[in-house]
């Protein structure tokens, strides 16, 4: 028995290579996909009356998560979408507002007190 293990090493060896990776692909693929990336827009970025960023692109059923950052307050109001808009004003930094896009297309969105400083952006949804 001893012999044969010897006789076909190098065999055994590249066979449980290739089983280590096939197993790490597995692995990772099982993983990664059942992470749902979030996606994160932030609002008073930097100091300035902007969505950072401003333009994203999501699939169908994706959440997006706005951030209060600075100069408060802001809202998220979305164009001809009331459903999908939140009124209510965030004050405190680090406040969020959550968003699920379920339908595809472009949704153009505005910070309604700062809308006239051209706090505005669009979400494509795939």
């Amino acid at each position: 028995m001893t012999t044969l293990i010897v006789k076909h090493k190098h065999e055994i060896m590249w066979w449980m290579s290739r089983l280590t990776i096939m197993l790490t692909a597995l692995f990772l693929s099982f993983s990664l996909a059942g992470q749902a990336y979030a996606t994160e827009i932030q609002m008073g970025y930097e100091g300035n009356l902007v969505f950072e960023p401003n333009e994203v692109t999501v699939a169908a059923g994706d959440t997006i998560t706005f951030v209060n950052n600075a100069l408060p307050p802001h809202n998220i109001m979305v164009d001809n979408r009331p459903d999908l808009s939140r009124e209510s004003l965030m004050f405190s930094p680090g406040e969020t507002q959550e968003i699920v896009f379920a339908d595809a297309g472009d949704f153009e969105f505005f910070c309604a007190p700062h809308a006239g400083a051209g706090m505005k952006g669009v979400i494509h949804v795939e």
